[in-house]
């Protein structure tokens, strides 16, 4: 029994370091969010300069996962609803297998941008501990909140409503 224990120890003490190791240089919520561009399934290069100034959502989910296969029709309303006042949504998939990917969106017909996840996106944000995991990003590119599992849809709302009320900020014209 007590091998037992001290096993289970030891693996505890090995997986809380390895988490601390992992989500040590993520980016915390009210901090700036880094920059990334993303090559989405369509083969369109999503550029991080063309989100300046929008609220955006990054939602890492999979095929397989119930939870995030039940909030994507809500959060595909609330892009058509909200995207005229300036939000944007990735849906950034964990799937091994793009095609996949592919065939589950076109029988859906979601609009929003799908991409499969980046290495680049977990090293900046850290790994995501569930599907979905919602990242939401202000229009001064500020990480505001980090959603752990699924979200009512008035509670999301209720998230970007002060975010979406925001100016955008100044553009900033090269001088030369």
């Amino acid at each position: 029994m007590r091998f037992v224990s001290s096993c289970a120890t030891r693996f505890a003490a090995i997986a809380a370091a390895a988490t601390l190791v992992t989500t040590a240089a993520a980016v915390d919520v009210d901090e700036p969010a880094p920059e990334l561009d993303v090559r989405l399934l369509s083969g369109k290069i999503l550029k991080a300069k063309d989100l300046r100034g929008k609220v955006v959502i990054s939602m890492i989910w999979a095929t397989w996962s119930p939870a995030a296969r039940m909030e994507l029709p809500q959060l595909e309303r609330l892009y058509q609803a909200q995207r005229e006042k300036g939000l944007e949504v990735v849906a950034l998939s964990i799937d091994e297998n793009a095609g996949d990917v592919q065939k589950f969106w076109r029988k859906r017909g979601y609009t929003l941008p799908v991409a499969m996840r980046s290495d680049a996106f977990f090293e900046h944000y850290g790994r995501a501990s569930t599907t979905p995991m919602f990242y939401v990003v202000d229009r001064q590119g500020v990480l505001r909140h980090r959603i752990a599992g699924p979200i009512a849809p008035v509670k999301l709302e209720q998230l970007l409503t002060p975010l979406l009320a925001e100016a955008p900020p100044p553009s900033r014209v090269a001088k030369h």
